[in-house]
C-alpha cells in the first residue's frame, strides 16, 4: 500500500512533517493482504521559485541519505510553498526497473498548465467483463490511467477550482462504478492549490485520509504524522478538500 502527502504553507515547508512521513514506509498501517510498508521508492515534488522540481529513488525512505538531503532543501527554501509526496509498494520486479514508473508523476494539460499527482489506492477488475483496469502495468499503471484521464477532463479549459474539482469527481465515481476497487485516494496540484480526495469502499483503519491546519501551513497524509502535534482530522469518504498557499480552505463532497 501506498502512502501520500501534500502541503500548502505560507511559510516554508515543515521539516517536521518530511521527516514524520519517512517514517511509514516502515510503520504505516497496512492492509490484511499488504505485508509490508511501501519500501519500493519514494518521489518529492516541489516548488522552488514556481518551477517544479521533481526527485524520485528507488528503495526505502527511512535509509535514504537522498531522502533527508530533498526534505532538507524544500524546507530550507522559503519559495517552496506546495510539495507533493509519495512512497511506493509494489512487488512487480519489471515495475521497479522503471524509474518512471515512481510516483508522484507529473504532466501537462493541453494549455500548457503543470500538474503534479500522487495516488494511493487499488482498482481491479471491470464489473462486467473481468477485464483488468491496468492490463499492462509496465505501459500504464493504474496511477498513471486515472491521472491521464483527470488531465484529459481538463482538456480545452482554464482549469480553474470547480473545473478541477468536478472533473476529479467524475474519474473518481465512473471508475469506481465501472471496476471493483479498495480505495481511490489522490493529491494533486498545480503549484498553487491542493486537491486532496478520498474515495473508499468501506472504511477501515488502512484506507484513510487525515489533514491537520497549523497556523502557517495545511497537511495532508494518509496517516497522522507522529512529529506534527496539532490536532488531524479525517476526511471523509467521496470527500475532497482543496487548500492553496494562503491556506484557503474548502471542503466538499465528491
Amino acid at each position: 500500500m501506498c502512502r501520500l502527502l501534500c502541503i500548502a504553507t505560507k511559510g516554508i515547508i515543515p521539516h517536521t512533517a518530511m521527516s514524520g512521513f519517512k517514517r511509514l514506509a516502515r510503520k504505516g498501517k497496512n492492509p490484511p493482504w499488504s505485508k509490508s510498508g511501501p519500501r519500493s521508492g519514494w518521489g518529492i515534488g516541489y516548488y522552488p521559485g514556481g518551477k517544479l522540481r521533481l526527485v524520485h529513488e528507488f528503495g526505502d525512505a527511512t535509509t535514504s541519505v537522498r531522502y533527508d538531503e530533498v526534505s532538507h532543501m524544500a524546507s530550507s527554501n522559503p519559495d517552496a510553498r506546495v510539495l507533493l509526496g509519495q512512497m511506493l509498494c509494489t512487488p512487480s520486479r519489471e515495475l521497479l526497473e522503471r524509474r518512471d514508473k515512481l510516483a508522484p508523476f507529473s504532466g501537462a494539460d493541453t494549455v500548457g498548465k503543470q500538474w503534479l499527482f500522487a495516488f494511493d489506492g487499488r482498482v481491479g477488475e471491470n464489473r462486467n467483463t473481468g477485464e483488468p483496469f491496468a492490463p499492462d502495468p509496465v505501459k500504464e499503471m493504474a496511477f498513471e490511467r486515472i491521472f491521464r484521464e483527470i488531465l484529459a477532463g481538463l482538456r480545452g479549459g482554464s482549469s480553474g477550482q470547480e473545473e478541477v474539482r468536478a472533473t476529479i469527481g467524475r474519474v473518481l465515481k465512473a471508475t469506481a462504478a465501472d471496476y471493483r476497487y479498495d480505495h481511490l485516494n489522490l493529491a494533486l496540484t498545480d503549484g498553487n492549490t491542493v486537491y486532496l480526495a478520498r474515495y473508499v469502499d468501506a472504511e477501515t483503519d488502512w484506507n484513510e485520509l487525515n489533514y491537520c491546519r497549523t497556523a502557517r501551513a495545511i497537511i495532508g497524509c494518509s496517516e497522522p504524522l507522529p512529529t506534527i502535534e496539532q490536532k488531524w482530522e479525517k476526511l471523509g469518504n467521496r470527500q475532497l478538500l482543496h487548500f492553496d498557499r494562503e491556506l484557503d480552505f474548502q471542503r466538499t463532497d465528491l
